[in-house]
C-alpha cells in the first residue's frame, strides 16, 4: 500500500507577486533529495559544509523574515489544532516562528545546525540547541510535534523521536521554489507507509502534516 497523502483546498490567497516557476536548478535540491532518501546522504563532510554556509549567512538571516514565512505553518497550527505539549522545531535559524509555537505549546526547543544562527535568535522562554539534525540529541518518543520550515527532512531521526501519536508539520515556504524543497508526496514516500499525511497550498508556500495516527481523517476537508 501507498502511503497516503490527502490534499486539501488552498485557504490563503495567491498572492500577485507570487514567484514563477520552479527552482529545480538550485545545488541544494540535490543535497535534500540524498538525504531523504538514505542515511548515507548526510556525510560529516556534508554536515560541516551546510553548517558554515549557514553560518555564513548568519548575520542578516532575520533580514528575510516577513509574512511568508509564517503563514503557512500558521494556517496548519490553526487549521489543525495540533496536540501535544512538547515541541521541536528543527532548522529554526535565527527564530522566526518559534514565537508562534511558544504561543501554543508548553515547551519548544529550537534546534539548528548553525551557532551563528542561533546566536542571533531572540525568543525568550524558548530552550535552544546547537545540534545536527541526522543525529538528533533527544530520547526516542521526545516530541509531540516536529516542524521543519524550509530544512532538510531526516525521516529515521524524525520518526525516532516522534512520540508514537505525535506529528511531523513539513513547510515550504515558497512551494516548489524554495531552495530546501521536498513536495508532500516525496515525504509521505520517505515516512513510509506507516504514517499518512495531508497537505494544502498556502500563500506562496505549501504544508503538510504527517501521523501515524492521522487525527484529522474525520476533519473538516479529509
Amino acid at each position: 500500500m501507498s502511503p497516503r497523502l490527502t490534499k486539501w483546498e488552498r485557504v490563503l490567497p495567491e498572492r500577485p507577486d507570487r514567484p514563477e516557476g520552479v527552482n529545480t536548478s538550485h545545488p541544494m535540491r540535490a543535497v535534500v533529495e540524498q538525504i531523504a532518501s538514505s542515511p548515507q546522504g548526510w556525510t560529516p563532510e556534508r554536515s560541516a559544509k551546510v553548517r558554515d554556509l549557514f553560518d555564513s549567512m548568519a548575520e542578516d538571516w532575520a533580514e528575510r523574515n516577513g509574512p511568508d514565512r509564517t503563514e503557512a505553518l500558521a494556517e496548519v497550527l490553526e487549521r489543525l489544532a495540533l496536540p501535544g505539549r512538547r515541541c521541536l522545531e528543527v532548522g529554526c535559524g535565527t527564530g522566526s516562528v518559534l514565537g508562534i509555537l511558544a504561543d501554543r505549546f508548553d515547551a519548544v526547543v529550537g534546534l539548528d545546525l548553525a551557532m551563528g544562527m542561533l546566536q542571533r535568535a531572540d525568543c525568550g522562554g524558548v530552550s535552544l540547541i546547537q545540534g545536527d539534525a541526522g543525529r538528533l540529541p533527544f530520547a526516542d518518543g521526545s516530541f509531540d510535534l516536529i516542524v521543519a520550515v524550509n530544512a532538510f527532512l531526516f525521516p529515521a531521526e524524525y520518526k525516532r523521536v516522534l512520540a508514537p501519536s505525535g506529528n511531523l508539520v513539513f513547510v515550504s515556504t515558497n512551494g516548489d521554489r524554495t531552495p530546501i524543497y521536498l513536495s508532500p508526496e516525496r515525504v509521505a514516500e520517505a515516512l513510509g507507509e506507516e504514517f499518512s499525511g495531508v497537505s494544502a497550498e498556502s500563500g506562496n508556500g505549501v504544508w503538510s502534516c504527517f501521523s501515524r495516527h492521522p487525527f484529522w481523517e474525520e476533519a473538516e476537508g479529509a
